[in-house]
């Protein structure tokens, strides 16, 4: 016959059994519960069929963005160009404006200092042609009274 112990080990070997079974069972229906929603789409698409929707629209999107992107790049890079070229070509004139005043400005002071050359020299041929008349006329003067 069976002891005692013998039966209360039994009994709790067949409670532990019993547990191990329920926990199984509850595993068992939540794996199958998210097979059913992850794989097969419990009356709408599946987990997997919605996140392979969601990668494609995020491919679309970004290819849009690298697009748009790369268009706003390329007319940015169009607008720089005009505007480089508009301000050469002012730069160009305001050059080309500058230096006709500098060089009208050099001619005036050339001719300014040509004139004074010539009015210093005049003074100097002047007071020269002074001295030179004023000698001779000493020297006019000296030979006629000396005689």
């Amino acid at each position: 016959m069976m002891s005692t112990q013998d039966k209360n080990a039994s009994t709790q070997l067949d409670r532990l059994e019993q547990k191990l079974i329920n926990e199984l069972t509850t595993i068992k229906r939540e794996v199958d519960d998210l097979y059913e929603t992850v794989y097969k789409g419990n009356g709408s698409p599946s987990l997997v069929t919605r996140v392979n929707s969601v990668e494609g629209k995020l491919r679309g999107l970004r290819e849009q963005m690298d697009e748009k992107i790369a268009h706003l790049s390329k007319e940015n890079s169009l607008k720089f160009d005009s505007l480089h070229q508009k301000l050469e070509s002012k730069f160009g004139r305001l050059e080309g404006w500058i230096e006709t005043r500098l060089s009208s400005l050099e001619q005036i002071m050339r001719a300014d200092v040509e004139t004074r050359k010539i009015d210093q020299t005049g003074g100097w041929q002047l007071k020269v042609a002074l001295v030179t008349a004023a000698a001779a006329v000493t020297a006019a003067l000296v030979t006629y009274f000396s005689k």
